[in-house]
């Protein structure tokens, strides 16, 4: 019975995506294996062999969570603005999010041809829930169809290379307003081609 008593439950899978976004930022995604997850987790291999088909899967899953939540505290803007001016500000703070994340900083490093095909080759799971995301809160007062389309994969695209690479300095602020505002006049243009859009606003922080 004492043993029973002492025996250490095991953790929950809150517990486990964050040890998991823990070892891709500390390791890598190709180091990043169960070994690794398992021990930040303070758990063993096979018990996440028993709730993870594969660590393909789990960090998968780890990692479509992550940006769910990055892109839900992207659109946490409370200044007031012009609605095309609002959803340029969606998409500077979602990518200012992603670039400044650890997991991306690690990857940039140690798998630059992974971050390479992600901007050049938009078709992954990751890249459909951005799109989601921006059809729903940056595109969606175009109509369905073509014009939307069109739109949306040029803010995607225009946006991926902010997101996806990080930079030498994040702390600097400098440095950091230079990339939004760039961003911010850019998402503009490609929302201006497809309605009337005021001119660009004036990037404030966006954290």
């Amino acid at each position: 019975m004492s043993g029973f008593l002492n025996a250490k439950a095991p953790p929950g899978t809150g517990t486990v995506y964050r040890a998991t976004l823990e070892a891709l930022a500390q390791y890598g995604p190709r180091r990043a294996g169960m070994t690794q997850i398992a021990r930040l987790a303070a758990t063993n291999r096979p018990f996440l062999y028993r709730n993870w088909a594969s660590r393909e899967a789990l960090v998968r899953e780890a990692t479509r969570l992550e940006l769910k939540r990055l892109l839900f505290l992207a659109r946490e803007v409370a200044d007031p603005l012009p609605p095309r001016c609002l959803e340029a500000r969606f998409v500077v703070r979602a990518a200012r999010l992603v670039r400044e994340h650890p997991v991306v900083g690690t990857m940039a490093r140690t798998a630059p041809e992974t971050v390479h095909a992600a901007i050049l080759r938009p078709v992954t799971e990751w890249h459909a829930m951005a799109w989601s995301w921006l059809c729903g809160h940056v595109t969606a007062h175009l109509a369905a169809g073509a014009e939307r389309d069109s739109t949306t994969m040029a803010v995607l695209t225009t946006a991926l290379p902010y997101a996806l690479t990080p930079p030498a300095d994040s702390s600097d602020p400098k440095g950091r307003a230079t990339i939004d505002a760039r961003l911010s006049t850019a998402v503009h243009l490609c929302l201006r081609a497809s309605s009337a859009c005021p001119p660009p606003c004036q990037p404030q922080d966006v954290r």
